[in-house]
Protein backbone atom coordinates (compact mmCIF):
# COMPACT_ATOMS: atom_id res chain seq x y z
CA UNK A 1 0.00 0.00 0.00
CA UNK A 2 1.04 3.52 -0.48
CA UNK A 3 1.30 6.17 2.41
CA UNK A 4 -1.93 7.22 1.71
CA UNK A 5 -3.47 3.97 2.28
CA UNK A 6 -1.72 2.91 4.62
CA UNK A 7 -2.75 5.65 6.44
CA UNK A 8 -6.59 5.21 5.23
CA UNK A 9 -6.63 1.71 6.91
CA UNK A 10 -4.90 2.76 10.11
CA UNK A 11 -7.27 5.47 10.94
CA UNK A 12 -10.35 3.64 10.33
CA UNK A 13 -9.03 0.43 13.15
CA UNK A 14 -8.33 3.94 15.10
CA UNK A 15 -11.49 5.18 14.79
CA UNK A 16 -13.30 1.67 15.67
CA UNK A 17 -11.63 1.37 18.77
CA UNK A 18 -12.76 5.26 20.02
CA UNK A 19 -15.94 4.45 19.04
CA UNK A 20 -16.29 1.56 21.74
CA UNK A 21 -15.08 4.22 24.20
CA UNK A 22 -17.18 7.14 23.58
CA UNK A 23 -20.43 6.37 21.60
CA UNK A 24 -21.11 8.30 18.47
CA UNK A 25 -24.48 9.81 20.15
CA UNK A 26 -22.65 10.67 23.29
CA UNK A 27 -19.95 12.64 21.13
CA UNK A 28 -22.39 13.98 19.01
CA UNK A 29 -24.14 15.09 22.16
CA UNK A 30 -21.35 17.36 22.67
CA UNK A 31 -21.92 19.51 19.44
CA UNK A 32 -25.95 20.17 19.90
CA UNK A 33 -26.87 23.20 19.27
CA UNK A 34 -23.45 24.56 17.98
CA UNK A 35 -24.30 27.15 15.07
CA UNK A 36 -21.71 27.66 11.92
CA UNK A 37 -20.04 30.77 11.91
CA UNK A 38 -17.86 30.84 8.77
CA UNK A 39 -14.69 32.20 10.68
CA UNK A 40 -11.97 30.14 9.48
CA UNK A 41 -13.90 30.53 5.62
CA UNK A 42 -14.14 34.04 5.61
CA UNK A 43 -10.75 34.42 6.81
CA UNK A 44 -9.93 33.46 3.16
CA UNK A 45 -12.86 33.53 0.86
CA UNK A 46 -11.51 36.37 -0.94
CA UNK A 47 -8.68 36.30 -3.42
CA UNK A 48 -5.18 38.36 -2.32
CA UNK A 49 -5.34 41.67 -2.90
CA UNK A 50 -3.92 43.60 -0.15
CA UNK A 51 -1.39 41.18 1.58
CA UNK A 52 -0.33 37.24 2.02
CA UNK A 53 -2.25 35.26 4.26
CA UNK A 54 -0.89 32.50 5.60
CA UNK A 55 -2.40 29.55 7.86
CA UNK A 56 0.75 28.21 10.18
CA UNK A 57 0.87 24.56 11.08
CA UNK A 58 1.65 22.83 14.26
CA UNK A 59 3.12 19.84 13.17
CA UNK A 60 5.40 17.59 15.51
CA UNK A 61 6.89 15.72 12.88
CA UNK A 62 6.42 14.66 9.30
CA UNK A 63 7.21 11.08 8.17
CA UNK A 64 10.14 11.81 6.20
CA UNK A 65 12.05 14.75 8.41
CA UNK A 66 10.97 12.98 11.75
CA UNK A 67 10.27 14.97 14.77
CA UNK A 68 10.29 18.76 13.94
CA UNK A 69 13.15 20.73 15.64
CA UNK A 70 10.01 22.55 17.88
CA UNK A 71 8.00 19.66 18.72
CA UNK A 72 9.45 20.28 22.25
CA UNK A 73 8.35 24.07 22.23
CA UNK A 74 5.83 24.69 24.62
CA UNK A 75 2.64 25.14 22.31
CA UNK A 76 1.81 28.86 23.72
CA UNK A 77 5.72 30.46 22.75
CA UNK A 78 5.01 28.81 19.04
CA UNK A 79 1.42 30.11 18.43
CA UNK A 80 2.36 33.44 19.86
CA UNK A 81 5.13 33.61 17.37
CA UNK A 82 2.80 32.95 14.90
CA UNK A 83 0.54 35.40 15.73
CA UNK A 84 3.43 37.72 16.20
CA UNK A 85 4.37 36.84 12.52
CA UNK A 86 1.00 37.71 11.21
CA UNK A 87 -0.43 34.15 10.54
CA UNK A 88 -4.01 34.42 9.74
CA UNK A 89 -5.24 30.73 11.35
CA UNK A 90 -3.66 28.21 12.66
CA UNK A 91 -3.41 24.80 11.63
CA UNK A 92 -3.32 21.36 13.77
CA UNK A 93 -1.97 18.76 12.68
CA UNK A 94 -3.87 15.86 15.01
CA UNK A 95 -2.89 12.09 13.43
CA UNK A 96 -0.77 10.37 15.70
CA UNK A 97 1.39 7.63 13.90
CA UNK A 98 2.63 9.27 11.39
CA UNK A 99 2.89 12.58 12.81
CA UNK A 100 3.19 12.91 16.46
CA UNK A 101 -0.35 15.19 16.86
CA UNK A 102 -3.37 15.06 18.99
CA UNK A 103 -6.59 16.54 19.69
CA UNK A 104 -5.16 17.84 23.35
CA UNK A 105 -3.21 19.71 21.07
CA UNK A 106 -6.11 21.07 18.93
CA UNK A 107 -7.84 21.61 22.38
CA UNK A 108 -5.03 23.80 23.71
CA UNK A 109 -4.14 26.00 20.77
CA UNK A 110 -7.93 26.63 20.31
CA UNK A 111 -7.70 27.88 24.34
CA UNK A 112 -4.28 29.87 23.49
CA UNK A 113 -5.77 32.12 20.18
CA UNK A 114 -8.23 34.16 19.06
CA UNK A 115 -7.14 32.85 15.27
CA UNK A 116 -9.66 30.59 13.50
CA UNK A 117 -7.99 26.41 13.80
CA UNK A 118 -8.36 24.03 11.33
CA UNK A 119 -8.28 20.24 12.28
CA UNK A 120 -5.42 18.59 10.02
CA UNK A 121 -6.10 15.27 9.93
CA UNK A 122 -7.02 11.80 7.60
CA UNK A 123 -10.62 11.79 8.88
CA UNK A 124 -12.24 8.85 7.23
CA UNK A 125 -15.73 9.24 9.48
CA UNK A 126 -18.14 11.38 10.21
CA UNK A 127 -17.24 10.75 14.16
CA UNK A 128 -14.12 12.55 13.73
CA UNK A 129 -15.93 15.60 12.79
CA UNK A 130 -17.64 15.68 15.76
CA UNK A 131 -14.76 15.23 17.63
CA UNK A 132 -13.16 17.80 15.72
CA UNK A 133 -15.78 20.55 17.10
CA UNK A 134 -15.53 18.81 20.72
CA UNK A 135 -11.78 20.01 20.80
CA UNK A 136 -12.69 23.24 19.58
CA UNK A 137 -12.07 23.18 15.85
CA UNK A 138 -13.59 25.88 13.88
CA UNK A 139 -12.55 23.96 10.28
CA UNK A 140 -11.47 20.65 9.31
CA UNK A 141 -9.36 19.42 6.51
CA UNK A 142 -11.10 16.80 3.96
CA UNK A 143 -8.61 15.05 1.85
CA UNK A 144 -10.46 13.86 -1.54
CA UNK A 145 -8.91 11.35 -2.68
CA UNK A 146 -8.95 9.57 0.92
CA UNK A 147 -12.76 9.51 0.88
CA UNK A 148 -15.17 8.52 -2.28
CA UNK A 149 -17.99 10.87 -3.37
CA UNK A 150 -20.98 10.03 -1.49
CA UNK A 151 -18.54 10.27 1.89
CA UNK A 152 -17.25 13.64 0.31
CA UNK A 153 -20.78 14.85 0.14
CA UNK A 154 -22.21 13.46 3.37
CA UNK A 155 -18.84 15.03 5.51
CA UNK A 156 -19.37 18.73 4.23
CA UNK A 157 -22.84 18.67 5.07
CA UNK A 158 -22.77 17.18 8.42
CA UNK A 159 -19.72 19.61 9.01
CA UNK A 160 -21.82 22.68 8.10
CA UNK A 161 -24.33 21.03 10.25
CA UNK A 162 -22.20 21.40 13.52
CA UNK A 163 -20.89 24.51 12.76
CA UNK A 164 -17.52 24.15 10.95
CA UNK A 165 -15.53 25.11 7.76
CA UNK A 166 -14.17 22.88 5.79
CA UNK A 167 -10.78 23.18 3.69
CA UNK A 168 -11.07 20.22 0.56
CA UNK A 169 -8.00 19.47 -0.28
CA UNK A 170 -7.51 18.43 -4.53
CA UNK A 171 -3.89 16.98 -5.77
CA UNK A 172 -4.58 16.30 -8.94
CA UNK A 173 -7.08 17.61 -11.75
CA UNK A 174 -8.90 14.48 -11.33
CA UNK A 175 -9.47 14.70 -8.05
CA UNK A 176 -10.72 18.33 -7.99
CA UNK A 177 -13.41 17.14 -10.69
CA UNK A 178 -14.87 14.90 -8.11
CA UNK A 179 -15.41 17.83 -5.66
CA UNK A 180 -15.91 20.67 -8.17
CA UNK A 181 -20.22 20.17 -7.82
CA UNK A 182 -19.46 21.15 -3.38
CA UNK A 183 -20.37 24.27 -2.79
CA UNK A 184 -19.13 26.36 0.46
CA UNK A 185 -15.67 24.90 0.94
CA UNK A 186 -12.10 26.45 0.75
CA UNK A 187 -10.29 24.41 -1.99
CA UNK A 188 -7.16 23.23 -0.87
CA UNK A 189 -4.65 22.14 -3.23
CA UNK A 190 -2.06 20.09 -2.12
CA UNK A 191 1.49 20.01 -3.99
CA UNK A 192 2.46 17.30 -1.94
CA UNK A 193 1.01 13.88 -3.70
CA UNK A 194 0.04 11.64 -0.67
CA UNK A 195 0.77 8.85 -2.32
CA UNK A 196 4.62 8.58 -2.89
CA UNK A 197 4.98 12.04 -0.51
CA UNK A 198 6.61 13.86 -3.71
CA UNK A 199 6.10 17.77 -3.54
CA UNK A 200 5.43 19.82 -7.14
CA UNK A 201 4.53 23.27 -7.01
CA UNK A 202 4.14 23.34 -10.77
CA UNK A 203 2.46 20.42 -10.91
CA UNK A 204 -0.20 22.37 -8.45
CA UNK A 205 -0.28 25.26 -10.30
CA UNK A 206 -1.81 23.19 -13.09
CA UNK A 207 -4.47 22.33 -10.71
CA UNK A 208 -4.91 25.90 -9.43
CA UNK A 209 -5.88 27.27 -13.02
CA UNK A 210 -8.66 25.15 -13.58
CA UNK A 211 -10.32 26.53 -10.43
CA UNK A 212 -12.93 28.77 -11.36
CA UNK A 213 -11.42 32.31 -9.64
CA UNK A 214 -14.53 32.66 -7.36
CA UNK A 215 -13.62 29.34 -5.24
CA UNK A 216 -11.30 30.14 -2.58
CA UNK A 217 -8.33 28.51 -2.94
CA UNK A 218 -5.30 27.61 -0.26
CA UNK A 219 -1.93 26.09 -1.37
CA UNK A 220 -0.60 23.37 0.92
CA UNK A 221 3.05 21.94 1.28
CA UNK A 222 6.15 22.82 -0.60
CA UNK A 223 6.17 26.63 0.45
CA UNK A 224 9.87 27.66 1.60
CA UNK A 225 10.37 31.41 0.33
CA UNK A 226 8.84 34.62 -0.80
CA UNK A 227 9.42 32.87 -4.37
CA UNK A 228 7.47 30.03 -3.61
CA UNK A 229 4.81 32.39 -2.89
CA UNK A 230 4.65 34.73 -5.52
CA UNK A 231 4.60 31.16 -8.08
CA UNK A 232 0.56 31.62 -7.65
CA UNK A 233 0.01 35.50 -6.77
CA UNK A 234 -1.23 35.70 -10.55
CA UNK A 235 -3.82 32.86 -9.80
CA UNK A 236 -5.82 34.67 -8.02
CA UNK A 237 -5.56 32.06 -4.76
CA UNK A 238 -6.13 33.01 -1.08
CA UNK A 239 -3.99 31.90 1.15
CA UNK A 240 -1.07 29.45 1.73
CA UNK A 241 -0.33 26.61 4.54
CA UNK A 242 3.08 26.40 5.29
CA UNK A 243 3.90 24.00 8.52
CA UNK A 244 7.47 22.18 8.43
CA UNK A 245 9.19 25.43 7.21
CA UNK A 246 8.18 27.10 10.75
CA UNK A 247 7.97 24.03 12.77
CA UNK A 248 11.86 24.11 11.95
CA UNK A 249 12.59 27.09 12.24
CA UNK A 250 14.23 28.87 15.31
CA UNK A 251 12.46 32.03 14.58
CA UNK A 252 8.62 31.35 13.24
CA UNK A 253 7.66 35.14 13.22
CA UNK A 254 10.97 36.16 11.76
CA UNK A 255 10.00 33.64 8.92
CA UNK A 256 6.39 34.29 8.59
CA UNK A 257 7.30 37.41 8.23
CA UNK A 258 9.60 37.59 5.43
CA UNK A 259 6.90 35.12 3.72
CA UNK A 260 4.59 37.85 4.14
CA UNK A 261 6.39 40.97 2.97
CA UNK A 262 8.10 41.71 -0.31
CA UNK A 263 10.35 43.75 1.57
CA UNK A 264 11.81 41.21 3.59
CA UNK A 265 14.60 39.20 1.79
CA UNK A 266 13.98 35.77 0.70
CA UNK A 267 14.60 32.65 2.90
CA UNK A 268 17.33 30.62 1.77
CA UNK A 269 16.49 27.46 0.91
CA UNK A 270 19.24 25.46 2.57
CA UNK A 271 17.17 23.02 4.25
CA UNK A 272 14.67 22.48 1.24
CA UNK A 273 13.88 18.68 0.58
CA UNK A 274 11.57 19.06 -2.19
CA UNK A 275 11.24 15.25 -2.84
CA UNK A 276 9.39 14.08 0.84
CA UNK A 277 8.93 17.23 2.84
CA UNK A 278 5.54 17.00 4.25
Amino acid sequence: MNFLETVVQEKKVLVGKKKKRMSADDLISTTDGQTKKNVFYDSFAQPLQDGIRIIAEIKRASPSRGTSKNAGVDLSRIISAYESGGARALSVLTERLHFNGSLDDLKLAKKLTTLPVLRKDFIVDAYELYEAKAFGADAVLLISEALDSTQIDEFVATAFSIGLDVLLEVHSVASYEKIEHVKGTLTGVNSRNLETLAIDLHRAREVVRIIPRERPVIIESGIFNRSDIELFLDDGVSGFLVGSLLMNSGDPAEVLRKLIHPGHANLQPASRIPEHCS
